[in-house]
């Protein structure tokens, strides 16, 4: 019996690195979101009606169905965070700045989401929900599974320049590596068109309610 106990104390021990990268990726996206929310709080009442000004003007044009977004912007919004994570893949600064973009990631989100709540009210949710709803669907699990593969190869590259150095073992980019960041890509153009097609329909829906 005390064998047993034994047994499953040191399987429950054995954490996978990989599940724990996960839960402090998430925890610092909403870290990063529970900041932009305090922040957008912070703002005063002068910077509220300026925004409410920006926002009812934006809301009018995307109701004639003059707002689109341009397919640069997209492709910026969608690609760019997973493009830089790739990137970090190759650099030893990947060790901070891959927390530090899952950080940012989680800021800007919830920062918008609160900037629409606080001039809206809870219709603000409805709206912020359509202009972010598909891009989120598509650009968040991309995000995560590009930041869990690039964060341990940047974390070896760093112990490699600055730990044990020529006693470590290179660091090796199986095709697996590449194979997500095309996959990603993939994924990410599909959302791009999807943007593109359903994000006014969606919005202009949300506006609908208010």
């Amino acid at each position: 019996m005390r064998g047993r106990m034994v047994l499953r104390t040191i399987r429950l021990g054995g954490w996978d690195p990989s599940v724990l990268r996960e839960l402090a990726l998430a925890a610092l996206f909403l870290a990063g979101a529970l900041a932009g929310h305090l922040h957008a709080g912070s703002r005063g009442e002068e910077t509220w009606t300026a925004l409410g000004r920006y926002l009812d003007d934006y809301c009018r044009l995307c109701d004639a169905g003059g707002a689109e977004t341009s397919l640069a912007s997209c492709l910026v919004m969608y690609f760019g965070y997973g493009a830089a994570l790739f990137l970090l893949g190759f650099s030893a600064a990947g060790v901070a700045l891959i927390p530090a973009l899952s950080g940012a990631f989680g800021f800007f989100t919830m920062y918008t989401v609160s900037c629409f709540v606080r001039c809206y009210g809870r219709s603000g949710a409805l709206l912020a929900a359509g202009a972010l709803l598909v891009r989120l669907v598509f650009t968040l699990p991309c995000f995560l599974a590009l930041a869990q593969a690039a964060w341990p190869l940047s974390m070896e590259l760093f112990t490699l320049s600055f730990g044990r150095g020529k006693r470590s073992m290179p660091v090796l980019y199986g095709s697996h590596y590449f194979l997500l960041f095309f996959l990603c890509a993939v994924f990410l153009a599909v959302g791009v068109c999807c943007e593109r097609l359903l994000t006014p329909v969606l919005f202009r829906a949300a506006l609908g309610f208010i």
